[in-house]
């Protein structure tokens, strides 16, 4: 690396934990062991310490960003929350020559802190609140304010290793990182199913690496910053030891594993130490590949963005449900570590409040802008040398996901959880720090309130912060379990291509309430591509003007209501109706069209191969008059994986919510089975009958069974007291009937 003046770098080591939803769901869930490769590489752990320098206006700072995926406050050494610890010298070299922050907070899953670390701004903000979301382009990134500021406008930069804010389809995500202003990017733009054989995105190309991730993306970090000339900011995500638990490279760990399936899945916690072990001695090799000059010009910051999956967390020190996706410590409580130029305060521990989010502006802060607030970011930079700086009094995060959805707020001693559902909680983090203690269900001492008060304002100043913005849901993987319309009244944007066509469309959604009503306004664009599968609609898409209306509180009826041709079936979260009849019937017309009579007998199933009604990849096709809708299964609004529960996706004409398909029985996640099933058998042949057998073409050649599956003839059933409909992915697909009654809105 060519050197004109010296140079001073900022490291930063984040450590993120695995969401039960595979942190965002899709390839990274499985838990399968993978072979070690036969000639591992050995690392170099520097042997001498770092020497921190002043940064001066001619001696700018480096920047690099390290980031470790799914690594809580009970799997760091430099924490004394268990016993069962990884060996990390690297990072303890770090803390010995720096501070430790005790009260470090992110949010509780890997997107969500990503977007709020590379945006500055809270998640309502950003449009980031679930995992995995897709970061919309209209946010400057920390990446772009570097360039664009002018007192850090010399800056280059560069993203290695794991992005995961670009959305649920990965397919259409390998430019984003280019597109939200990296400069250069090169990694695994979601999980990886494999550590030792993972799709590589280099700036939108995308090839298959067989190099250990955790030593590759060291590499690429090398091999990038070895040929800046100018100041430079890099992040560096490694995935490790986000899940598929496996046996790393024995070089850069010490333990006695055998790397056994069956070892692993008896072992996962030691398995899933020894890939935090793995990034520890990475990390030493890309530190001693610095000129020591370098190296003594580097800061560096160390934090987790969540805390350990709940399968793996030690629950010595934080219970299950404790642990990463939840609202408690175990969940959103890291650690974060920080030494090297311009901290001279060494060996020493901080009580500060500080967050993820507040990482942006203290980057932009060391790099030499003079802001000490951007967007929701605070700048805790001057801390780094004096510890009676100013400091945060009230810290907040948030998320949302099927199972917990809320938000959070605390100050040096207490901390309160609010739900999405009107519950709270209250703790007192300095004698509590697990959170077995509700306050709130006994009385409260007169100073308790009135910080309860504090906490309850603070919150609302945030979560009641305007925008104008509305939410972007381009191919977002729903993750919300709430089955009450009124926790989804937002307005909605997002962008979808017609495939076939080449045309761009906008989604255009936005849910209010009006009485005790839920009023869907709805141009009936999807939020995902769509048109696409190699049968092109036969007619086009256009955007529509449709109202649709459903009650808040929704009753059982003491009959079912049959599926008709003049009702809608549901509208969904992404402004997409649902009508999963098909006005073709044997022996009317053409078969395809013009059976307009509900009870005329053996109409065609749309989904079936050969009924040649051309729905596209997303089971949908458009209507005469140009309005996309669902005829099946709509997989694009959840993640199609076991990792956790689904979310509610939409809802049914008679206000039930609609939840995907994946429920919780008993320690296992599985899809939700209708009572529908093939008859045996041949059909009827006589005259007006289309004989044959009986193999799905028809919605007549099934017949429902009760108690064959979970779901009754509606293809819904009540779980803890909540009734709602499940996506199959068979017959019915949706709902089969209403059980219920639809809303006049839904008349056509």
């Amino acid at each position: 690396m060519k050197i004109t003046t010296p140079c001073i770098c900022i490291a930063v080591v984040i450590s993120l934990s695995s969401l039960l939803m595979a942190c965002g769901g899709g390839s990274g869930s499985s838990d399968e062991p993978i072979a070690q490769p036969t000639t591992p590489t050995t690392p170099t752990t520097p042997t001498t310490p770092i020497t921190p320098t002043e940064p001066t206006d001619s001696n700018k700072p480096n920047i690099l960003l390290i980031i470790t995926d799914d690594q809580g406050l009970d799997a760091s050494a430099q924490y004394s929350f268990s016993d069962d610890l990884p060996a990390t010298p690297t990072i303890d070299n770090l803390a010995q020559n720096g501070i430790v922050f005790d009260n470090a907070w992110a949010t509780p899953s890997c997107t969500t802190t990503r977007a709020t670390m590379i945006t500055g701004k809270y998640g309502l903000n950003s449009g980031v609140t679930f995992t995995p979301a897709r970061l919309s382009l209209e946010h400057e990134t920390i990446q772009s304010y570097l360039s664009n500021h002018p007192d850090t406008s010399d800056y280059v930069s560069a993203v290695f290793g794991k992005w995961h804010i670009g959305g649920g389809n990965t397919s259409n995500a390998n430019d984003h990182p280019n597109e939200v202003g990296v400069t250069h990017y090169a990694g695994n733009i979601a999980n990886i199913d494999d550590y030792f054989s993972w799709d590589l995105t280099t700036n939108g190309n995308t090839e298959v690496s067989s190099i250990y991730h955790t030593t590759n993306i060291t590499d690429l970090a090398i091999d990038w910053i070895s040929e800046q000339t100018q100041p430079w900011f890099t992040w560096v995500a490694y995935s490790a030891p986000h899940s598929p638990f496996h046996l790393p490279p024995n070089t850069l760990h010490n333990r006695d594993l055998s790397g056994s399936e069956s070892d692993i899945a008896q072992n996962r916690r030691a398995y899933y130490l020894a890939a935090i072990e793995a990034v520890d001695a990475e990390l030493g090799r890309l530190l001693a590949s610095l000129p020591q000059e370098e190296l003594d010009n580097t800061l560096i910051i160390y934090i987790g963005d969540n805390g350990t999956p709940s399968r793996i967390i030690d629950t010595s020190a934080f219970a299950s449900d404790h642990a990463k996706g939840s609202l408690f410590q175990g969940g959103v409580g890291v650690p974060l570590v920080i030494s090297g130029a311009g901290v001279t305060r060494a060996n020493e521990r901080e009580q500060a409040l500080v967050t993820a989010t507040d990482l942006f502006a203290t980057i932009a802060q060391a790099a030499g802008a003079t802001e000490q607030q951007v967007h929701d970011s605070t700048s805790f930079y001057g801390l780094l040398s004096d510890a009676n700086a100013s400091v945060n009094s009230h810290i907040f995060t948030q998320f949302e996901s099927a199972s917990v959805t809320g938000m959070t707020v605390r100050n040096d001693a207490l901390k309160l959880i609010q739900f999405v559902d009107g519950s709270e909680a209250l703790y007192s983090l300095s004698d509590n720090f697990a959170e077995t203690d509700n306050l709130l269900t006994e009385g409260l001492a007169p100073e308790i309130s009135s910080q309860l008060d504090q906490l309850r304002d603070f919150a609302s100043s945030i979560n009641n912060n305007p925008t104008d913005e509305p939410i972007n849901i381009t191919d977002a993987i729903l993750t919300n379990g709430s089955g009450n319309c009124v926790d989804y009244m937002a307005s909605y944007t997002s962008s979808a291509t017609d495939v076939n066509n080449g045309t761009l469309f906008m989604g255009d959604l936005e849910i209010m309430r009006d009485g005790e009503k839920c009023v869907f306004l709805t141009n009936a664009i999807p939020n995902h591509d769509f048109n696409d599968g190699g049968r092109a609609f036969p007619n086009d898409v256009s955007e529509q003007n449709d109202r649709f209306e459903i009650t808040v509180s929704p009753q059982l009826s003491n009959t079912v209501s049959a599926l008709s041709l003049q009702v809608d079936n549901a509208i969904l979260l992404n402004g997409v109706k649902v009508d999963i009849l098909a006005a073709g019937c044997f022996g009317v017309g053409d078969g395809r069209i013009g059976c307009n009579d509900s009870n005329t007998p053996w109409r065609y199933d749309p989904m079936h191969p050969e009924s040649g009604f051309n729905v596209d990849t997303h089971n949908a096709h458009a209507q005469s008059d140009g309005t996309y809708h669902y005829h099946g299964s709509p997989f694009a609004l959840f993640g199609d994986d076991n990792s956790a529960i689904s979310p509610v996706i939409g809802f049914a004409a008679d206000g039930f919510p609609i939840f995907g398909s994946y429920i919780q029985d008993a320690q296992v996640i599985r899809k939700a089975q209708s009572s529908y099933r093939l008859k045996s058998g041949a059909r009827p042949s006589s005259d007006g009958e289309p004989g044959g057998n009986y193999d799905g073409i028809f919605r007549d050649d099934y017949e429902y069974v009760e108690g064959l599956g979970d779901l009754d003839q509606c293809n819904g059933m009540t779980v803890d007291g909540v009734y709602g409909y499940y996506v199959t992915d068979d017959f019915p697909y949706v709902l089969a009937c209403f059980s219920g009654t639809p809303d006049e809105s839904f008349v056509k």
